[in-house]
């Protein structure tokens, strides 16, 4: 497989290099997968936006995008995230057992069960929900904006996991397996 040149400051093009001098300030380092997104300033740029207008303006919980993200990296057998994404969970307040149960698409908490079957649903689907499929996620109280969130936030996951599979950096956090 190719080795992709993970960028840094010094390497990434004019849009990266102010981001990820960014997050070395706010971390003290750059995570390796906003490294590997910074081989394309357009594309980490895109992607942060879009992940911050969902965080900002939707419904969804930090906890419920949590399980989300865990469902869909390990959907899209992505070590990177499932890794990052449960160690991101943890600290605020998910434990492992609801980490590992979110990347089956299951969980104890009903609201939490509609919004991981939902997200399993989409990606096995590939977006071609049926009228059964979103007439049960209204049933178990879903609205239709969460249902379009949740389907914003499984596309940007699966977005992530790509640039991971494809590019393969180092996992930076605590390493997780696949549930």
């Amino acid at each position: 497989m190719k080795n992709f040149k993970l960028r840094t400051i010094q390497t990434a093009d004019e849009l990266a290099a102010p981001i990820l001098t960014d997050f070395k300030e706010k971390y003290g380092m750059i995570p390796n997968f906003y490294a590997a997104l910074g081989i394309d300033g357009a594309s980490l740029r895109g992607y942060l936006d879009f992940e911050q207008s969902i965080e900002d303006f939707g419904s969804l919980t930090d906890r419920q995008r949590e399980l989300i993200s865990l469902c869909v990296a390990n959907y899209n057998k992505c070590h990177y995230c499932v890794s990052g994404h449960t160690f991101s969970a943890k600290k605020i307040g998910v434990s492992l057992q609801e980490c590992a149960d979110a990347q089956r698409a299951t969980s104890t908490n009903l609201d939490d069960q509609a919004i991981l079957s939902l997200s399993r649903t989409v990606l096995e689907k590939q977006g071609h929900l049926s009228n059964e499929d979103v007439e049960s996620a209204l049933a178990h109280g879903l609205t239709e904006g969460q249902i379009i969130q949740i389907c914003a936030w499984a596309a940007l996951n699966t977005f992530s996991n790509w640039v991971n599979n494809i590019t393969q950096p180092k996992i930076d956090f605590p390493k997780v397996d696949f549930a």
